[in-house]
C-alpha cells in the first residue's frame, strides 16, 4: 500500500526473493528504483512527515548495501560503519553513503565499492564514500580496531572526533567493538576545554570553503543553516555525553535531560525540518545533491510551489525565521 513503510529487515526479506547475483544486480536496482518512487510519492502527496521519509530512504539504502555485501563477501568478515546522515538514519535524495571499513579485508571492501558503483539501464545503487577513514584518501581503505584507536588518540583532527557522533556499525563481526571504541573516544573529546572553540572554527571553515558567496542562498552552510543546527546539537551532545546518531532523536533527548528548554527544542526541530524540506524538494527533482536555493526567478517560483507556497515572496519570511531561530539558539547555548 502507498502509506506503508518498510524497515531494513523487511527490505532484506524481500530482496532475498529477487534472484539478484553479484554478476547481475539489475533486480536489486529495479527494486530500489521502485521503492524510491513509493517514497517520492509519499513525499509529494505529504502522506508522511519528513523524518519518516528520511528514515525510509535510509533503511532502503542500508538494506541494499547489506544485501550486496552478503553477495560479494559471503564470509562477512568485513565490518561496515555508517557515518554522517547515513549513520543518523536520515539520508536524503541523491546522497552518497559515508562509511568506514573495519578489519583486515581490503580486497572485500574494494570489491564492495566497485560492485555498488556499477550502473546499468536500471540505474545504480547509492555510491559509497569512504574518505572519512583515518588519513582520508591517503590512508588505508580498511583499518584494524587498534589502528582506529591509535589514529583517534594521536593525530585525528577535532572534526573527525566530532563525526563519531553519528557513527553506527551496521554489519560485520567487529561492529560492537567499534561502537564501544567510538563512544569512548567521543566522550573523551566532549570533555575538551576547547570544545566550543573547535566547533566554532569548523563552522567558519565550512562556510568559507563550501559557501557560494551569497549567504541567503546557502541554506546548508550559511549562518543559521542546516550545518549550524547540526553542530549545535552535536556540541550539546558531546558536552552532555548524550550519544544518539539521529538528529531528531538527539534533540528530544537533550530536551528530556533539560540540556535545552523544551520550547527551544521544538523551535529547533521545526526550523531544521523546514530547511531539510527545502533540501529534499530541491534534491528530489533530479535525485542529486543540492546545497543552495535556486537563483533565477523561474526556478524560484517553481521551488516555492513545490514547497507549498504561492510565490517565492511568501517563502522568504518562514525561511528567514527558520535560519534566525537556528542561529539565535546556537548563540544562546554555545557562545561562551
Amino acid at each position: 500500500m502507498l502509506d506503508r513503510a518498510f524497515d531494513v529487515a523487511q527490505h532484506l526479506e524481500r530482496l532475498q526473493s529477487l534472484g539478484a547475483t553479484s554478476a547481475n544486480l539489475d533486480p536489486l536496482r529495479i527494486y530500489r528504483q521502485r521503492e524510491l518512487l513509493r517514497i517520492l510519492l509519499r513525499d509529494v502527496l505529504r502522506l508522511a512527515p519528513l523524518a519518516q521519509l528520511l528514515a525510509e530512504q535510509n533503511d532502503l539504502a542500508e538494506a541494499c548495501l547489506i544485501f550486496t555485501e552478503r553477495m560479494v563477501n559471503p564470509d562477512q568478515a568485513l565490518t561496515i560503519v555508517a557515518l554522517g546522515k547515513f549513520g543518523g538514519r536520515e539520508i536524503g535524495y541523491g546522497a552518497d553513503l559515508d562509511v568506514l571499513f573495519v578489519g583486515e579485508e581490503t580486497r572485500a571492501a574494494q570489491s564492495l565499492i566497485a560492485t555498488v558503483g556499477q550502473s546499468s539501464a536500471e540505474g545504480r545503487l547509492a555510491p559509497l564514500d569512504a574518505r572519512l577513514r583515518p588519513d582520508g584518501e591517503k590512508g588505508p581503505l580498511v583499518c584494524s580496531l587498534e589502528t582506529f584507536r591509535t589514529y583517534y588518540e594521536s593525530r585525528a583532527q577535532f572534526w573527525e572526533l566530532q563525526s563519531l557522533t553519528r557513527a553506527r556499525a551496521i554489519s560485520g563481526p567487529l561492529r560492537f567493538e567499534f561502537e564501544a571504541l567510538a563512544r569512548e573516544i567521543w566522550r573523551a573529546a566532549g570533555g575538551r576545554s576547547d570544545l566550543m572553540r573547535q566547533i566554532e572554527s569548523m563552522l567558519i571553515r565550512i562556510a568559507n570553503e563550501r559557501g557560494s558567496g551569497n549567504d541567503f542562498f546557502d541554506f546548508k552552510t550559511g549562518i543559521g543553516g542546516m550545518i549550524e543546527g547540526e553542530f549545535l546539537v552535536q556540541a550539546l551532545q558531546m558536552r552532555s555525553r548524550i550519544w544518539e546518531p539521529n538528529f531528531f532523536s538527539a534533540v528530544k533527548k537533550l530536551a528530556a535531560k533539560k540540556v535545552v528548554e523544551r520550547r527551544d527544542a521544538i523551535s529547533l526541530q521545526d526550523a531544521y525540518t523546514f530547511l531539510r524540506t527545502c533540501e529534499s524538494v530541491l534534491r528530489r527533482w533530479q535525485h542529486r545533491s543540492v546545497s543552495t536555493l535556486p537563483v533565477t526567478r523561474d526556478e524560484e517560483e517553481r521551488f516555492a510551489r513545490r514547497m507549498n507556497f504561492a510565490t517565492i515572496d511568501e517563502f522568504r519570511a518562514p525561511y528567514g525565521k527558520a535560519r534566525e531561530t537556528i542561529h539565535s539558539l546556537r548563540t544562546r547555548y554555545l557562545v561562551e
